[in-house]
């Protein structure tokens, strides 16, 4: 009898993490969207005693200077795989998007063969949160942090 419990404890508890795997999000489905930047931080560094602090956009632009940034207000993330620059409304640039690894990694294919790679630190319904490390003016890692735009056909 004692046997037969433990079989279906086991079996229920299967099941349930069955389905649990099963009804998650991808990170691949939870990107899809727009997302606005919100914010960019520096982090695991030491300047002037301080372990993070925000960016201000003199220091944006001298970090961007070498890098390819993406100075555009609204990241569409599409299920096509590829990826929309928008800035008031108006395309920027296009390029391809994939999501790597256990969905820690995001890469960005522009045309000219390109490739960036990205930390994902944090993906939810409303937030995006992903790095890059620095090794120029100051070392450290560039956080950005992305809300999601809530569009008509989503209220």
């Amino acid at each position: 009898m004692k046997l037969w419990s433990i079989y279906l404890f086991f079996g229920i508890l299967l099941l349930f993490s069955s389905y649990s795997i099963i009804n998650k999000d991808s990170p691949e489905t939870l990107i899809l969207g727009d997302w606005e930047e919100v914010s960019w931080k520096y982090e695991k560094l030491d300047y002037n005693n301080k372990l993070d602090f925000s960016i201000n956009d003199l220091l944006k632009k001298e970090i961007c200077q070498d890098l390819i940034i993406h100075e555009a207000e609204t990241w569409r993330f599409n299920s096509d795989k590829s990826l929309t620059f928008l800035e008031n409304g108006i395309i920027k640039e296009d390029l391809k998007w994939n999501v790597k690894g256990r969905g820690n990694i995001l890469e960005l294919q522009h045309k000219n063969e390109i490739i960036e790679g990205y930390q994902v630190v944090t993906i939810s319904k409303d937030k995006l949160i992903i790095q890059f490390h620095s090794d120029l003016q100051i070392k450290g890692i560039v956080r950005i942090a992305f809300k999601r735009i809530k569009n008509a056909q989503e209220v």
